[in-house]
């Protein structure tokens, strides 16, 4: 399927290791791509992505924003005080060049793996005061799609991951979402974009509502299984949404989160990835039907059929790019090497420690030995 040439940033990229960038920044080039956003996560044997997306904004210091993941130990080492080195942790990123933080903390399958209290709890307080005191950006993955906790309705592949969250053992979405809004209520200029379109592409008087609430909130239009048939069974009433709120919504794809799920040297799937560039792009551009002309297992095929909504320009401006440049600041921060090289040092120190205590975890250096030495030159 051919676009009209246009300005885009996607805002919503993963980057699970330093090899992808062959793969991945030229297919996003051919696609018309003009900047991403790379939203680092956690890793088991790694500890952390960020050295990763470092060293990709390093080789593109003009094309890259870099969301960073939160240090996740002191959940584990010293969780009285987490909320505290939380917040400290994100001067340390800042002081990186790091464009904002990501929190992947909120989805079920995370969150269940690590001893994560409740959003608004008092242990959380002095980050989230910080977050909200600094206007630090922040992309927050909050739940799944809500077929996930139903066992009838649940995809095979979602079950076969292990996201099946209906059996007792994971948090409730609305019990999530209850603590989650609690925060906002508490500082409600937040500058955050929830993910995936908040999972209420179903619910969208619902997510007005939060909208119109609170002034810093924003949704992405990362593709869920759920989200664009959702958006296909009513495409006048998405499409008034979409009108109304085309300040608050930003254009991302979530390319390179099928490779997060592979162990060892994943690589960016290019034909799952131009689906997901394709399902977004002729959502908001196409009049009328439209089926995949590439595969992607998020989608239910090529026999799949979804409804475009045909934005006018000026508002597809804002969701491909001007709402997100909005939301950072404008152009990607510098980077301070002599702060990136000191994180990786500590990194390494960790992950050979935990290495030695834990040895059936493994650990792997290599991320932060290749970051090291491109930022010492």
């Amino acid at each position: 399927m051919e676009f009209r040439k246009r300005r885009i940033i996607d805002a919503h990229v993963h980057y699970p290791h330093y090899s992808c960038g062959v793969t991945l920044m030229p297919m996003l080039a051919e696609a018309g791509v003009n900047q991403l956003a790379v939203v680092s996560t956690p890793d088991e044997k790694r500890l952390s992505l960020l050295p990763d997306a470092l060293h990709l904004k390093g080789l593109y210091p003009h094309k890259i924003f870099v969301f960073g993941n939160l240090d996740i130990s002191p959940l584990f080492m010293a969780p009285e005080i987490a909320g505290q080195t939380f917040a400290n942790y994100v001067d340390d990123l800042m002081e990186m060049g790091v464009d904002g933080v990501k929190m992947i903390e909120g989805k079920p399958a995370i969150r269940k793996r690590l001893p994560i209290p409740d959003f608004d709890d008092p242990l959380f307080a002095p980050y989230w005061e910080k977050m909200a005191d600094t206007q630090t950006p922040l992309i927050f993955h909050v739940n799944d799609p809500e077929e996930f906790w139903d066992p009838e309705k649940i995809p095979a592949w979602a079950r076969e991951m292990g996201w099946h969250y209906g059996d007792g053992t994971f948090v409730d979405n609305e019990d999530q979402y209850r603590q989650v809004l609690n925060v906002l209520d508490r500082h409600p200029i937040l500058n955050v974009t929830f993910a995936h379109f908040f999972f209420l592409s179903a619910q969208l008087e619902r997510l007005g509502e939060y909208l119109d609430r609170y002034p810093n909130m924003r949704v992405d239009l990362t593709p869920g299984i759920e989200m664009y048939s959702n958006f296909s069974k009513d495409p006048e009433k998405v499409r008034d949404f979409f009108i109304k709120y085309q300040d608050r919504i930003i254009y991302g794809t979530d390319i390179g989160a099928r490779a997060l799920m592979t162990d060892c040297m994943p690589s960016i799937q290019v034909e799952e990835s131009l689906a997901r560039i394709e399902v977004v792009r002729a959502f908001l551009e196409v009049d009328g039907p439209f089926t995949l002309t590439h595969e992607g297992f998020l989608f239910g095929g090529s026999k799949a059929v979804f409804q475009g909504i045909h934005l006018p320009d000026a508002v597809l401006d804002k969701i491909y790019f001007k709402n997100f440049w909005k939301f950072v600041g404008g152009r990607p921060k510098l980077l301070n090497f002599d702060a990136i090289v000191d994180e990786c040092q500590r990194l390494e120190l960790m992950i050979n420690a935990i290495a030695r205590l834990e040895p059936e975890l493994g650990g792997d250096t290599s991320s932060v030995t290749m970051a090291k030495a491109f930022f010492t030159g």
